[in-house]
């Protein structure tokens, strides 16, 4: 028995573990009634997130692809009306390539982009 709940323990300890990812990129901006985030990570995932008071979170995760300047996203489900390509700079991640141009404020910007 006293095994059993060792293991358990152990195994609880694991999974807490498991997101170890760190955030390279994160940017925002304040929208109608909410927020909308872009978070991205050094495992090549991403989460952007349009939030409101009124409907809650819209949450896109993913994958990306850095190429020099310009960052292509692969969702992991739907596509947000912002697009699926943007351009970064120091400032601004820009999206180019959606239904109405998005541009969020860079707050944390650690990848070394080639121009």
């Amino acid at each position: 028995m006293k095994l059993k709940i060792s293991f358990i323990y152990l195994l609880l300890i694991v999974t807490s573990c498991k997101n170890d990812r760190k955030e390279l990129l994160l940017a925002d901006r304040e929208a109608p009634l909410g927020w909308i985030y872009l978070k991205m990570y050094d495992d090549k995932s991403f989460e952007f997130i349009s939030s409101g008071l009124i409907r809650g979170d819209d949450k896109y995760p993913g994958t990306y692809e850095l190429k020099n300047d310009t960052v292509y996203f692969t969702y992991d489900g739907s596509t947000p009306q912002a697009g699926s390509k943007a351009v970064i700079d120091n400032d601004f991640v820009s999206y180019i390539n959606g239904s109405y141009p998005e541009s969020l404020k860079v707050k944390r910007n650690k990848f070394k982009l080639k121009k």
